[in-house]
């Protein structure tokens, strides 16, 4: 009986489910980060939450430049770094924007956060031709959001009495929406390109 195979293929199975499952794990984390606002001192609380929020970065970076491909553990990484950036986002702009006046400037803090997530998917995409637009129009929608919330004229809207008056509206239509044009547009192109060697 050969048993390297079996071995190898279980040598496979384990990081595919480790990876798999990072996502769930670091979701767990940032809700216990979430309840234990109130009883940790202001400092730890922040730095924690800086760590817990910042770790997709690093996570995609390592998918995007050290895993091998095609494996499904890296497309495993790479989806559980994006899915927890994504989520990363949200808990920060609510965080930033949450008390914020809509007539004033965000925090630095806020816009330095969207535009190194920019930064951090340009990167990603770097080593990934596949990955160029599919990052590179999330990456445009972090930057002018970043942006957009240094002016307090882009922040009044129909919602005036909402602290967040804004932030829905060009969360849900700029963010997202070049989230949905370049997965869709580096679908288009994976598609011309199988077509073309078809």
């Amino acid at each position: 009986m050969n048993t390297t195979s079996q071995t190898t293929a279980a040598k496979g199975i384990v990081p595919a489910v480790l990876w798999g499952l990072a996502p769930f794990a670091w979701f767990f984390l940032l809700v216990g980060w979430l309840d234990l606002d109130g009883e940790l001192s202001g400092p730890v609380q922040t730095a924690l939450g800086i760590a817990l929020l910042s770790l997709p970065a690093p996570w995609l970076l390592w998918a995007s430049w050290r895993m091998p491909r095609p494996r499904v553990k890296t497309y495993l990484a790479e989806g559980g770094a994006l899915a927890a950036m994504l989520l990363s986002l949200f808990v920060t702009a609510v965080y930033f924007l949450g008390a914020a006046n809509p007539n004033e400037t965000a925090s630095p803090g806020f816009t330095a956060a969207y535009a190194a997530t920019a930064a951090v998917l340009i990167a990603a995409a770097w080593p990934l031709p596949s990955r160029r637009l599919a990052y590179g129009l999330p990456a445009l929608g972090c930057a002018a959001f970043a942006i957009s919330v240094q002016v307090p004229q882009l922040r009044t809207g129909e919602h005036l009495e909402s602290a967040i008056a804004t932030t829905d509206e060009v969360l849900l239509y700029l963010l997202v929406g070049t989230i949905a044009l370049g997965a869709l547009l580096q679908i288009a192109s994976w598609l011309r390109g199988r077509l073309r060697t078809a």
